[in-house]
């Protein structure tokens, strides 16, 4: 099959209806019932929560006659401003939304979203750190963060297939994303970004600011630092090329190190409240996790398997699990072994997609854990740790022997309870969690959830999960014995 060229994809996405995300068409379709009363302002607020929505924008404008245009259009408030309120709902009327277009490719969405989010993370790092040294035009750093990927954005909600393609080769082959990149379609999605850029006549300053090369103007080294801040922060806050980063934001904006590192927690937090939009767990996810190596990316095989898999409870097996351990209560089994007859029990005998053993660290500062049945690849369930130094509900659980069952009739009370950063690591479903004790003290705790059935559970499974765990400390009170 002969590649395209660089050319024959600028001139295929030159008139490409570019697609938004669902929730910029709800909330556009509800400033629309009152246009005569909305500002250009609100109209932004919006627009700048998705970078298609923001790129969509900034492309209409600036592809109007230039003599209609004194300057190019940098911020999407200036853009509403020159088509007018009423004109602008009128232009950007019938959306598509990108969810409707990638639906029926497995696993090009969530590749999408996470994309976005990223995209949103750096410009809200990026505008912050404009706001410090005083830059009175910080939306455009803003946009100029949020559209630095753009490459890699539209490649995923145009191409998903190559997209697809290109994740599972650098996966695969232990190779860069420009890598792979290469091998798929023949040049680097950066070399894309720039052409496209032009062809859409997008401002001069945006074009700018994604020549990750070009660092010496404060701005631009903002929007590339910001860039490299949100990309790897997805996969921990502990890495030493972070550091190094902090260390370059630090020289610019002139601050101690530990001040900058605060400051740059502190928006990654801010950031986060908004990630319903994406429905991907934020970066400050991983904020509470303590240093560790990141899981090895699962099979090819694999990913199919957990992305596919919606468990049905099997009493049977439930049933021989339970007998199995209690057979074995005289120690003859490690903790291995025990502790994977006790996840099986629980993930294909009660039905649980996702159950984690959590463990108590040597200090007891922390829950870290131990065994993870379920997880998808990536997903930051598999690096499951919780500060334990805090007053939350896991802490709480860990006073005594004890359950609990997170459901539509506790949520207004104990979700205020999780901490901010681990809620968006538990789903939006229900989940059941237990903690383990051994002669009066805590050891762990196990997690679990169905997040395949929407999160739903039972009593039924509530109580053998419970059975489950009860039996499960026994087995680690005679282990214990045996050592």
């Amino acid at each position: 099959m002969n590649m395209k060229t660089l050319n024959e994809w600028v001139e295929e996405l030159k008139s490409w209806d570019m697609p938004v995300l669902q929730r910029s068409v709800r909330e556009l379709g509800k400033l629309a019932g009152r246009v005569e009363q909305i500002t250009a302002g609100e109209i932004a607020d919006v627009v700048l929560r998705d970078p298609l929505m923001t790129l969509k924008v900034l492309r209409l404008v600036n592809g109007m006659s230039r003599s209609r245009l004194s300057n190019e259009i940098t911020t999407v408030e200036h853009a509403v401003m020159m088509l007018g309120v009423g004109p602008c709902f009128n232009r950007l009327a019938n959306l598509k939304a990108v969810e409707e277009s990638l639906k029926t490719f497995d696993g090009a969405l969530p590749g999408l979203l996470q994309t976005l989010s990223r995209a949103h993370h750096a410009a809200w790092q990026a505008r912050d750190w404009a706001n410090s040294r005083a830059d009175m035009k910080s939306e455009e750093v803003y946009i100029g963060a949020l559209l630095y990927d753009m490459g890699e954005i539209l490649l995923w909600a145009y191409a998903p297939e190559q997209a697809l393609q290109i994740r599972k080769l650098a996966r695969r082959n232990k190779i860069s994303l420009a890598q792979a990149q290469k091998e798929i379609l023949g040049f680097d999605v950066r070399e894309l970004q720039l052409a496209i850029a032009e062809a859409w006549r997008l401002p001069e300053l945006m074009q700018a600011f994604m020549h990750c090369g070009n660092t010496v103007q404060p701005r631009i080294l903002g929007v590339t630092l910001a860039a490299s801040v949100a990309r790897l922060a997805e996969t921990g806050w502990h890495d030493s090329a972070l550091l190094a980063t902090y260390e370059v934001i630090a020289e610019m904006l002139h601050m101690h190190l530990d001040e900058v590192v605060h400051i740059v927690h502190r928006n990654a937090v801010l950031e986060a409240r908004h990630w319903d939009w994406y429905g991907v767990p934020p970066a400050a996810a991983l904020l509470p996790m303590l240093p560790g190596d990141w899981p090895a990316e699962h099979s090819e095989m694999e990913e199919t398997l957990l992305s596919e898999a919606k468990l049905t409870p099997h009493p049977d097996v439930l049933s021989q699990i339970m007998a199995e351990i209690a057979a074995h209560l005289d120690g003859t089994l490690d903790l291995h072994d025990m502790m994977a007859l006790v996840l099986k029990g629980m993930h294909e005998g009660i039905g649980l997609n996702r159950v984690v053993f959590a463990l108590m660290t040597a200090d007891r500062s922390a829950l870290k854990a131990k065994y993870v049945v379920g997880a998808e690849p990536g997903s930051p369930l598999r690096q499951f740790q919780i500060d334990m130094t805090t007053r939350h509900l896991f802490s709480r659980l860990m006073e005594k022997a004890q359950g609990i069952w997170l459901s539509a009739s506790n949520r207004k009370t104990l979700e205020p309870m999780i901490p901010f950063g681990i809620r968006p690591l538990l789903g939006h479903g229900e989940f059941f969690a237990m903690s383990v004790f051994l002669h009066g003290k805590p050891v762990g705790l196990f997690y679990a959830d169905s997040k395949h059935d929407g999160g739903a559970l039972d009593e039924a499974r509530y109580l053998e999960f419970k059975q489950l765990c009860l039996r499960a400390a026994q087995g680690l009170a005679h282990l214990a014995k045996k050592k």
